[in-house]
């Protein structure tokens, strides 16, 4: 067993796409199973949208117990662009593991995200320079990875001709795939792997040969929500009377953004509105106006909740078939919601965009994928991969 743990659920279902492109029985889970018997199995979390001491205690107990399972190997998903409490989560792994060394290689070279010398790139340029110094969390303030990390002088920065420290948190610059494939043939059994999906594909492809599934969802049409719970691209929407790419968008009001709880109540009205959306027209955009919240301070988490609850009401209103929700918070929000722990990945759509059955129902399935990732031209068609 290869066993992952993630801090965001898009992150952890990333993932497991990619252990789907590669043949191994992957599941996605919030919690430890220890009757489990997959080859790959993904613990999600919402660590990145949490205060640092409930991250850290979270990551050391689920890294507790994932090592009663004795996996193969541990690898920790972080994100690409460095958001979220990765040094002390590291820290607290290394603590639960009994392991020496984590090795973090920053950033996805497939996705123009690498580190050059101590200068972490996003598109090209120094990625302070970019919209990630406007995340409402995480800013990239600066492009100095160790800034970027928030760590100290006792994280080790090291290029591939240098001698790989024995212990401590080690950061591996890394331009491009060949870069990856070093760092991956470094590893051993006591290191802890840090990154993203890019250096997880490289992973696998050094531990088992690629395969494509096929899968057996047959072509029906069913009724379909999107949830934009990021607002990374929202402001490049390209709407026309009101639609993108011909699916109704339906911004959160102004009132709801600004209520200071998450009350079903406050919700009520607009949930209907989308739900009778859905029904007249089988689809729907729920959305975060970028313009509602530039000049107003916003709780994100508090936010992802009001989002969640909107979405259980649609549900209560209309036979859902199909949730695509974008960004792993407001995913996470979500699920738990609904009350939903085991995710089995089904379809890779695009990298990064996972199409994937609930433990339990055969009705509701989800396709999620990261903030920052496009979604790709087949969502946007009849629905031809909802659930079995």
């Amino acid at each position: 067993m290869i066993a992952v743990i993630a801090d965001d659920l898009t992150g952890a279902a990333e993932l497991a796409g990619i252990g789907l492109n590669h043949g191994l029985r992957t599941e996605v889970s919030t919690s430890v199973d220890e009757h489990c018997d997959a080859d790959l199995l993904i613990i999600a979390t919402d660590t990145r949208s949490l205060a640092v001491n409930k991250a850290t205690n979270i990551v050391y107990n689920l890294t507790v117990q994932l090592q009663r399972l004795k996996p193969r190997f541990l690898f920790k998903k972080i994100d690409s662009v460095l958001r979220g409490h990765i040094i002390e989560e590291l820290q607290s792994q290394l603590a639960a593991s009994g392991l020496k060394r984590a090795l973090i290689v920053p950033g996805n070279p497939h996705h123009s995200k690498k580190l050059i010398g101590d200068t972490f790139h996003y598109n090209g340029q120094p990625i302070h320079l970019s919209d990630f110094a406007n995340d409402p969390t995480f800013p990239a303030l600066s492009s100095n990875i160790v800034e970027l990390l928030r760590a100290d002088e006792s994280i080790s920065l090291i290029k591939k001709e240098d001698k790989f420290p024995s212990t401590g948190i080690i950061i591996g610059a890394a331009e491009n795939e060949d870069d990856l494939k070093y760092w991956i043939s470094q590893t051993d059994n006591n290191t802890l792997l840090a990154g993203s999906a890019n250096l997880f594909t490289t992973l696998l492809e050094s531990l088992t040969t690629p395969q494509k599934v096929k899968t057996t969802d047959p072509e029906t049409t069913g009724r379909r929500l999107f949830v934009f719970g990021s607002t990374f691209y929202q402001g490049k929407l390209n709407l026309n009377d009101g639609r993108h790419n011909n699916i109704p968008v339906h911004y959160v009001p102004a009132a709801t953004i600004c209520a200071e709880t998450s009350g079903d109540n406050v919700h009520a009205l607009f949930a209907s509105h989308v739900a009778s959306s859905i029904v007249a027209g089988n689809n729907a955009i729920i959305a975060i106006n970028p313009d509602f919240i530039k000049d107003i301070k916003v709780d994100p988490v508090l936010l992802t909740y009001k989002m969640a609850a909107i979405v259980k009401q649609v549900i209560d209103h209309t036979d859902l078939h199909e949730l695509l929700i974008e960004g792993g918070a407001t995913a996470w929000a979500i699920l738990e919601r609904l009350n939903i722990e085991k995710l089995y990945p089904s379809k890779l759509i695009a990298p990064g965009v996972i199409h994937m059955r609930i433990a339990g129902n055969n009705q509701l399935c989800l396709t999620l994928k990261p903030g920052s990732y496009p979604w790709p031209a087949p969502v946007w068609g009849t629905n031809n991969y909802t659930c079995i």
